[in-house]
């Protein structure tokens, strides 16, 4: 059973559940987004396609008798993920969204704006839930890259949204774990540990600060947990890579998800070339844009700092060359971007 969608599922309205329900078992494991819609067709995201809920259950590619939610109904909705106090969750809403069970719920609406900032919602028109996922092992090739020759090496993992950088991260925190890793996440958005009840396997030895800005999180984390590597989701602002470089100069290496479609797109941003001129970053990991949670390209950035044309990297790109009989794996160079699985079918050990 998927559990993060069955406790999503307890705050949804009947009619909801009820086409969730006729799913067969393996459609529901693999619904990764629920969009629900006042007076619109409600939608889920499944294998990378859109498909309409149904008024008669299930859920179908052509919008033949849809579910059609109220106002109050969405609205009650939003309220259950919020607890039942906008107010305990409005630091969460000023970005535009609410979580649950390590769930996130975007919204669109009237926003609510008190001396310049959003502190809430009204007459919701639509509301996109991402439906967590723990897939453990997913993340096997991943730490081959950042625990490169037993070392740790800060990565940034980059993609599109929803390609699975959230999913792979956690798998990545609960393998580090198991080898004895000293790892601090900072789980601005309660997305990688999860919460409400709902948690999710970190390896059990993993410092989790919940609910707090990444910046002051890495800060704090610094000062207070000791940590040999520090995880955390989706780097955005430039206080957030300042973070990044007080994290580098006491010795300390991360692990960040960034939004970025190919190697060329990512390079162009500033914060990036801050990190890179820092030294801050040794890997950037380039998941597949097509096929969740897949590795295409793995780009050295300490080769790449020493060249001096920037027109052709292809013997930049890293591709695993792994196979089950060779447990440490390697890399070489090669234009060959074809996709790693998401799963080696080995697990790795302690």
């Amino acid at each position: 059973m998927h559990r993060q969608l069955n406790t999503v599922l307890e705050l949804m309205p009947a009619s909801i559940c009820r086409a969730l329900d006729l799913l067969p078992e393996a459609e529901r494991l693999a619904v990764t987004e629920l969009r629900l819609r006042a007076g619109n067709p409600s939608t889920l995201t499944l294998h990378g396609e859109t498909f309409f809920l149904s008024s008669r259950g299930g859920a179908a590619r052509i919008c033949d008798r849809p579910i059609l939610l109220t106002s109050e109904e969405l609205q009650t909705v939003y309220l259950k993920f919020c607890r039942n106090s906008v107010y305990a969750r409005s630091e969460e809403l000023r970005q535009g969204f609410v979580t649950y069970a390590g769930c996130r719920a975007g919204l669109c609406g009237e926003a609510i704006v008190e001396k310049g900032e959003v502190i809430g919602f009204r007459n919701l028109s639509a509301m996109n839930i991402r439906i967590a996922q723990e897939h453990r092992g997913c993340a096997s090739e991943l730490l081959k890259v950042v625990l490169d020759g037993g070392e740790l090496r800060s990565t940034l993992v980059a993609s599109p949204p929803g390609c699975g950088k959230t999913t792979l991260l956690r798998d990545l925190c609960r393998l580090l774990a198991l080898r004895k890793f000293r790892v601090a996440i900072i789980d601005e958005r309660c997305e990688l540990a999860g919460d409400h009840g709902s948690f999710f396997d970190l390896g059990g030895v993993c410092e989790v600060l919940k609910g707090i800005p990444k910046a002051y999180g890495m800060e704090l984390a610094l000062r207070t947990l000791s940590p040999q590597v520090m995880v955390l989701d989706e780097l955005g602002g430039e206080d957030e890579v300042r973070g990044m470089l007080s994290l580098l100069n006491a010795g300390v290496p991360v692990v960040a998800s960034c939004h970025a479609v190919s190697f060329a797109q990512l390079e162009k941003r500033p914060q990036f070339q801050s990190l890179c001129r820092a030294h801050a970053v040794s890997r950037v990991v380039i998941l597949e844009a097509h096929s969740k949670g897949q590795i295409n390209d793995v780009v050295d950035l300490e080769e790449y700092r020493c060249e001096t044309s920037v027109r052709d990297r292809n013997h930049l790109l890293l591709q695993r060359a792994w196979t089950h009989e060779s447990a440490k794996g390697c890399y070489r160079a090669s234009g060959d971007r074809a996709a790693l699985p998401l799963y080696d079918g080995v697990l790795p050990t302690s």
